[in-house]
């Protein structure tokens, strides 16, 4: 009995430390600004560069270690002469419980401590948080779980990301409009699984999301959607997948592919379009939203369409685009309408959307013959107009007959804010108050309504 017993809990404790591969990022929980010239000069800090911390947030790292508001911060670890580059990838970089010392600057004098680093907030919820992960390839992606309290087999959302290579880890944004769509669900009885993208937040040993291919990050939500329903608190038999922007193109490639079909599918802000036709769009009629002149519209068309096609349609690698004079001064202009970088598009890599445009998303939503609610924001400058949530319905509705819905959000835009007009919008993102503003202006119809539609689902 005793060997037994033994036995089991060593198995339990290797089990525990086989399970967790990944570690929480570190938190230096200051406020910071690269110190200017002049400050450097009047606190005698001579050949070297240096932040300077506006606040400390109390309970993490830089607390702990005694730092102060108006330090000046010069070393951190092995790093000398702190530039804000070398700073912020630094933090980025840092895991709990890891040794760290810091040399500053108070009062003209010199100081060095050493600790250990504090691990960053986590998001809480109406129910309970879960940091979890899971396999992929050869290294482990972040999975974020939130659940009702209780003990219960609860419906589910799996959620997918539009396609911006930015983490969904919002414990350092609490008041972001995605992170209230999950509390209403998660208020309302559902479960809301999220993962990381390769190379994302604090997933490890993964290419990085900026270099993957289309058919890399669907085998990631792919993966990541087994996973999800074969968690032990999910009813698998209510199971709803939520896409967002490019998310809502990856929805129905899962439901076709899935042994098993999810209850239901929502989607907002979405296309069916092929990307070469939906770029073409952005080009022509988004402009159209802030009442630009048809003029430069069209002249602005003409000039990238040859680009759009050769590098979306043809397939045609960076190497070859560039060698066209056209082309490279439209990927190195000031302008820079497609945001290039080293070989990357929109902060994606070059094959991702020529990849994305060969998916048959038309067919994709008729394999997948799943009852969908479809959703478009009126104010969605992505989106631009309701033509493909509308179209969405209408394919589902051929297929399952009337398990199709169409919902115009009104007074919404592509992150869930409230906003009153397309002129409201350009006027926050030219002030620079966007953010602030739909942090402040959540659109709470998102929740009733996708609430409403799974429930009347489940009752079917």
């Amino acid at each position: 009995m005793r060997f037994s017993l033994l036995f089991f809990l060593l198995f339990l404790t290797g089990f525990t430390v086989l399970a967790q591969h990944l570690r929480h990022k570190g938190s230096l929980g200051i406020q910071y600004v690269e110190a200017s010239d002049s400050l450097l000069a009047e606190e005698r800090v001579l050949e070297t560069r240096g932040i300077w911390v506006k606040s400390v947030t109390p309970g993490l790292t830089a607390a702990a270690l005694g730092i102060q508001v108006n330090d000046i911060l010069v070393a951190v670890n092995n790093i000398d002469s702190l530039y804000l580059y070398d700073f912020q990838k630094l933090e980025k970089s840092i895991y709990e419980n890891e040794p760290i010392s810091i040399t500053y600057i108070r009062g003209r004098r010199k100081n060095r401590v050493v600790g250990q680093v504090v691990a960053g907030r986590k998001e809480s919820s109406k129910g309970e948080v879960r940091y979890e992960e899971m396999a992929y390839n050869r290294g482990y992606l972040r999975t974020l779980i939130h659940k009702p309290y209780g003990a219960a087999r609860f419906p589910a959302i799996f959620y997918i990301q539009d396609y911006e290579c930015s983490s969904i880890d919002f414990s350092k944004d609490s008041l972001s409009p995605v992170k209230k769509l999950i509390d209403g669900w998660v208020k309302a009885g559902y479960v809301v699984f999220r993962v990381e993208k390769p190379g994302i937040g604090e997933s490890q040993g993964t290419k990085d999301c900026s270099r993957l291919s289309f058919q890399e990050e669907l085998s990631a939500f792919q993966n990541a959607f087994t996973t999800f329903k074969k968690l032990s608190f999910v009813d698998s038999t209510q199971a709803f997948i939520f896409g967002h922007g490019v998310g809502g193109s990856i929805a129905p490639l899962l439901a076709a592919q899935a042994p098993n079909k999810p209850r239901g599918i929502m989607v907002y802000g979405s296309t069916t379009k092929p990307w070469f036709e939906h770029m073409i769009d952005v080009f022509r009629k988004q402009p159209l939203l802030h009442k630009e002149s048809l003029q430069a519209i069209d002249a602005t068309t003409r000039m990238v369409t040859p680009l759009l096609f050769e590098w979306l349609v043809q397939n045609k690698s960076v190497s070859d685009l560039i060698q066209n004079p056209d082309f490279e001064a439209i990927l190195t202009s000031k302008e820079n309408p497609l945001q290039y970088y080293r070989g990357t598009f929109f902060g994606k890599a070059a094959l991702f959307f020529p990849e994305l445009n060969q998916q048959n998303i038309t067919q994709a939503w008729i394999e997948a013959a799943t009852p969908t609610l479809s959703l478009h924001g009126e104010f969605d400058e992505k989106a631009m107009s309701p033509e493909s949530a509308q179209n969405i319905a209408q394919l589902v509705n051929e297929v399952l007959g009337d398990k199709g819905s169409y919902q115009l959000i009104k007074n919404s835009d592509h992150w869930f804010g409230k906003i009153q007009s397309f002129e409201e919008y350009y006027k926050l993102i030219q002030s620079k108050k966007y953010t602030r503003h739909i942090e402040q202006n959540f659109n709470h119809e998102i929740v009733d309504v996708t609430v409403k539609w799974m429930k009347q689902q489940q009752q079917q």
